[in-house]
């Protein structure tokens, strides 16, 4: 019986580690804070995790971020392909859904952390995407254009994850956004694609 009482302990702090680190961001973020959270004492949190670096690493996995990206690369994939295979928009939604505050905070409060990159890296991995499609490399204003397009792309997934309300709701949120975002994305690449300078 103890033992389940430390598992679920353990599962309310890693609970609360990861809403306030979505809330906060780390750096925001402290020991106390989420022992408020978890509803228990500072020292109770230090007996599952050394400290906050240890305890992030336990709720945003370096391993998160690598299986991101395959599932990305592959939704990615799909829709160059005209979408026709949605198994890769499925499998990606059930990855977010599955980890939705993890994933939150990959996307966007992960600075002073070992991932602190990853926002830039991910809008990179979008653009990288999209410039490879082209029939010749976009000029620094297009480039430009991607980029910004791109981060509030991860900015707004990242805000639905955080906070839809249960997975139901961040479901109609996301395929919701998806609805507007990849026609547009059609229509930019398009642009891109006849125009050889802004205004094009």
């Amino acid at each position: 019986m103890a033992q389940v009482l430390k598992d679920a302990v353990r599962s309310r702090i890693r609970d609360a580690a990861l809403r306030c680190f979505a809330d906060q961001g780390y750096a925001g973020t402290s020991m106390a804070g989420i022992a408020a959270a978890a509803g228990t004492a500072p020292a109770n949190v230090y007996r599952y995790f050394a400290s906050k670096e240890a305890l992030f690493a336990a709720v945003v996995p370096a391993e998160l971020a690598v299986r991101h990206d395959e599932l990305l690369d592959a939704r990615i994939a799909a829709l160059a392909d005209g979408g026709r295979d949605g198994s890769p928009a499925a499998e990606l939604l059930d990855f977010w859904l599955a980890h939705r505050l993890a994933v939150s905070v990959l996307l966007d409060r992960a600075e002073g952390t070992p991932v602190a990159g990853y926002p830039a890296a991910f809008v990179r991995r979008l653009v990288d995407h999209v410039e490879r499609a082209l029939p010749a490399r976009p000029d620094p204003a297009h480039h430009d254009l991607l980029h910004l397009v791109f981060d509030n792309t991860r900015r707004a997934i990242a805000r639905i994850l955080a906070t839809a309300t249960d997975d139901d709701h961040a479901r109609v949120l996301i395929t919701g956004f998806w609805s507007y975002q990849v026609p547009g994305l059609d229509g930019l690449i398009a642009h891109l694609g006849r125009s050889g300078h802004p205004g094009g």
